[in-house]
């Protein structure tokens, strides 16, 4: 799976936005991401897969509990897929 459209990730006014860049845009505003929100839309500008992204997360965040990041990245995979913003 990845980003169906192309997203710039900005820091603004101390919070974290993606923005849906190009014409073939189908989402329109912006998304507000925490840090772990963020690591997880760089991870999805490629193809990937659920595993791959837990597993580079709990790279990142070893003191993190293993469920704590499969719920984070089940709750945003769920939103993205949700709103068609994945493929």
């Amino acid at each position: 799976m990845k980003l169906k459209c192309k997203f710039v990730i900005n820091t603004v006014a101390g919070e974290i936005l993606a923005v849906p860049v190009g014409k073939e845009s189908v989402f329109r505003g912006y998304i507000r991401l925490n840090e772990t929100g963020k690591d997880i839309f760089e991870l999805l500008k490629k193809d990937t897969d659920r595993e791959k992204i837990i597993s580079s997360l709990k790279k990142k965040y070893p003191e993190a509990k293993e469920d704590e990041i499969v719920e984070s990245v089940d709750n945003i995979l769920q939103k993205l897929t949700s709103a068609g913003l994945v493929i």
